[in-house]
């Protein structure tokens, strides 16, 4: 490898938590398209677990977070990151699913221009309808993505349609925005500390599909699933493109919150999910535990269901599906997936197949130096980044 290395900064905010780190990414100077990936520092810290949640103090609370992270990372490494890759997870950013439809009555040319044009119509059409919706954090947002899901011309879905002669064209773009508040409230802590850098923003659910496919390897046709803290993104992958995702507020926190009648707090729910999961736990504690787990399964699974129903990922559930969670819940997301009889139901094959994303599924493009594991979180944010460069 190159002795030349950029450094970059990666800030993963999910909905309790924020983490951050920093990176080198080297370039092989005899094959431009292998590189290395090192994650210098990393570091992560909780917003705290909220009974009910109020807007402006789960802003601050974030923004905290993320002050306390960045002083951390910057004082646990020398380095001065030239580019800053944040990663947004729900509900920092609003998803929509939009489909276009343009019809003449006599044949027309589709070509990019028009595609652009259409879609250029679409999205501002959405940014005025979010204006004035009343969101919760403000009026005004940012694009974040867009993506093209689909072409169908004619009624038949083509990958490669410009040139092409039809009477109809109908296409299906996935959209992301961002509140402006959030952006500026991040970006501007980011830029206080770091100056004037170049600072991307994307959402967790793109930042995965790009670093598991480019890096991890998945199915063609498959569902990413990170289950945060406070909210659960999952993302519908066919035919190798991110069609759509969609997002409800159920994460692991739903659990501990199930166990706060027996516990003090988020520290010692923890503590006893893992015990728990470890099998040392005395058999008063382990029912209290199994107890939780079943209320907090049945949340869960109602959510995703509801997901489900809506039929917007425009095909049956596929065999193959990622998890990016605490790895607590390992086995509690894996019996959720595969013996969850409605899912089955729904399912294309007879079984779901269920791979827990862990640092083992990227070791061979990066690897941390500063602790005995990898925050996944952080190197998908990373890989991301270094795609980009």
């Amino acid at each position: 490898m190159s002795s030349k290395a950029t450094a970059i900064a990666v800030f993963d905010i999910s909905s309790s938590s924020v983490g951050g780190a920093h990176a080198l990414i080297e370039r092989d100077p005899h094959d431009e398209n292998k590189t290395a990936v090192t994650l210098l520092v990393q570091e992560r810290c909780d917003s705290g677990l909220e009974e009910e949640i109020n807007i402006e103090r789960f802003i601050e609370d974030t923004a905290k977070a993320l002050e306390v992270v960045i002083s951390h990372v910057r004082t646990a490494d020398v380095h001065h990151p030239s580019y800053i890759q944040v990663v947004l997870s729900s509900p920092w950013y609003n998803a929509y699913t939009r489909t276009i439809a343009h019809k003449k009555e006599t044949s027309f040319t589709c070509t990019q221009r028009l595609v652009d044009s259409l879609i250029e119509k679409e999205v501002a059409s959405l940014l005025k309808e979010s204006s004035t919706a009343g969101a919760a954090f403000g009026s005004y947002f940012k694009v974040a993505e867009q993506h093209i899901a689909q072409i169908t011309l004619n009624g038949y879905p083509t990958i490669d349609p410009y040139g092409k002669k039809t009477q109809s064209l109908e296409i299906i773009l996935n959209v992301t925005l961002i509140p402006d508040v959030i952006a500026e409230r991040f970006t501007g802590i980011i830029r206080r500390s770091y100056g004037n850098r170049t600072i991307q923003v994307t959402t967790g659910p793109n930042a995965a599909f790009v670093a598991l496919r480019d890096n991890g390897g998945i199915a063609p046709d498959c569902v990413i699933i990170d289950a945060g803290e406070e909210v659960t993104d999952i993302a519908f992958v066919k035919n190798d493109l991110l069609v759509s995702h969609h997002s409800f507020p159920v994460g692991t926190y739903e659990l501990y919150r199930s166990l706060s009648e027996h516990t003090s707090g988020t520290h010692e729910a923890r503590s006893l999910v893992e015990a728990h999961r470890l099998k040392k736990l005395s058999p008063g504690s382990s029912r209290s535990v199994e107890k939780a787990l079943h209320v907090f399964a049945g949340i869960w699974q109602k959510a995703f269901h509801q997901v489900l129903d809506q039929g917007q990922s425009g095909f049956r559930f596929p065999a193959q599906c990622y998890v990016i969670a605490d790895h607590r819940f390992e086995t509690v997301f894996t019996t959720l997936l595969t013996c969850d009889p409605f899912l089955l139901h729904n399912a294309i094959a007879s079984q779901v197949r269920v791979t827990f994303v862990d640092s083992i599924h990227f070791s061979a493009h990066i690897k941390a130096v500063t602790a005995d594991h990898t925050d996944i979180s952080l190197a998908i944010g990373a890989l991301f980044m270094e795609r980009l460069l």
